[in-house]
């Protein structure tokens, strides 16, 4: 009999002895011989290979800043900014995994791949320096501590991953050993990432190439470089490749197809077409809808094109992806002021339907309806505080403005 099915046999041994023992004993026998089945299962599955983003952070030089305060002084830094500086982490849909006193390491990528697991990681530690930035003057003017910092490395690559070690992802690879270097070799408040992670994220970020760094593992200097921020809203479909060569896409001429034909039955024939392209990461996706953009921009005549991106950090916010659309066409970007917004939203709704009071009404319902801040409009003043009533005239609006379009 396998140490497996001995725990499984204790497990229903114990169930067996209900009613003649203390039910408060038996759940907590049962619960320690699960947690042992968990532990042994975990341990026995088998090796794999997964393409993940690996995060490393650390606080800059965290022994020598607090020297000289107490014990408890210093647990209670460290403590806080390891619970802090990991939000961003969850925000973006990583995990962290493993805390060292100082730092931690983050996965992304496990046990469920996304696409964009190597922007989503590099967004989450630009988030990680800028809470590092603001807690820094919590911690010297409330311990008088000056100089706190940290610093982030960050690549993506196959790591081998199999089981589970007191309750952490065991993972193992080269991946890792450069995540750590990178962050070893970070200046205190910057963001390093690897060539990698580099290829699957440019486009989106700005960023300095840096001095190529040597790794554990790694023959040559790796080259390395620091991110400086995002930039301004762009939608973007990830390419893969060299720079600057185009290759022909091969092996899709029926999808391609597909997608020519929703293109005729609505442009020539006046049908309301949906397409959805349904597909593991790394298939092909983005790379099928850039070649059949660029087919749309040869096709005589005009078009309006109106984008809007799905994205894992706005998941729980009702109607993101119509609050997408209409911020990608009206220029609105994640860092204006909410006046700005409020100007640029109007503006757009006035080129479309004409100035006007009604106009001016419209977009207001529909800016309030995507979660723009318009209470303050008297256009709002019986319908704010009934949220069907906006619902309602907002779709009736929303359907107004695309009749327009069209």
């Amino acid at each position: 009999m396998t140490d497996k099915e001995q725990l499984e046999q204790a497990i229903t041994a114990q169930e067996n002895l209900r009613g003649t023992l203390d039910d408060a004993i038996i759940d907590a026998t049962i619960a320690a011989l699960q947690k042992q089945l968990a532990d042994l299962e975990a341990a026995s599955e088998p090796q794999r290979r997964k393409l993940v983003t690996i995060l490393f952070m650390d606080v800059v030089g965290s022994t020598e800043m607090t020297r000289a305060l107490d014990a408890e002084d210093n647990l209670a830094i460290m403590e806080t900014a390891l619970q802090r500086l990991s939000a961003p982490v969850e925000e973006h849909g990583g995990r962290v995994t493993r805390y060292m006193g100082d730092g931690f390491l983050a996965i992304f990528g496990l046990p469920l791949a996304n696409e964009n697991d190597p922007e989503m990681a590099v967004r989450a530690g630009l988030g990680i320096l800028a809470e590092a930035e603001g807690y820094a003057g919590e911690v010297e003017q409330q311990w008088h501590v000056p100089g706190f910092s940290v610093r982030v490395g960050i690549d993506t690559g196959l790591v081998v991953t199999g089981g589970r070690s007191e309750g952490e992802d065991t993972i193992s690879g080269s991946t890792v050993n450069l995540a750590s270097r990178l962050e070893s070799a970070a200046l205190p408040g910057t963001l390093l990432i690897s060539r990698h992670t580099y290829q699957h994220i440019r486009g989106v970020f700005d960023f300095q190439p840096q001095e190529p760094v040597q790794a554990k593992g790694f023959p040559e200097p790796v080259q390395v470089y620091q991110v400086l921020g995002a930039k301004e809203r762009s939608f973007r479909t990830r390419r893969r490749g060299v720079e600057g060569i185009e290759t022909p896409m091969v092996g899709r001429q029926g999808e391609m197809k597909a997608l020519h034909d929703g293109y005729y039955a609505a442009v020539e024939d006046g049908e309301r077409q949906v397409v959805t392209i349904i597909g593991e990461a790394g298939l092909g996706k983005s790379r099928l809808l850039y070649e059949f953009e660029n087919w749309v921009d040869l096709q005589p005549g005009e078009m309006a094109l109106y984008r809007g991106r799905a994205r894992l950090e706005t998941r729980r916010l009702p109607y993101s992806l119509l609050r997408d659309l209409f911020a990608f066409h009206f220029a609105i970007q994640d860092d204006d002021p909410a006046q700005t917004v409020r100007e640029k939203f109007a503006s757009g709704f006035v080129e479309m339907l004409g100035s006007g009071e009604t106009t001016e009404m419209k977009t207001h319902f529909v800016g309030q309806f995507l979660g723009y801040d318009f209470g303050a409009s008297p256009h709002l003043a019986e319908a704010k505080d009934d949220p069907q009533q906006i619902w309602d005239r907002a779709q009736t609006y929303i359907t107004e403005y695309f009749r327009a379009a069209s």
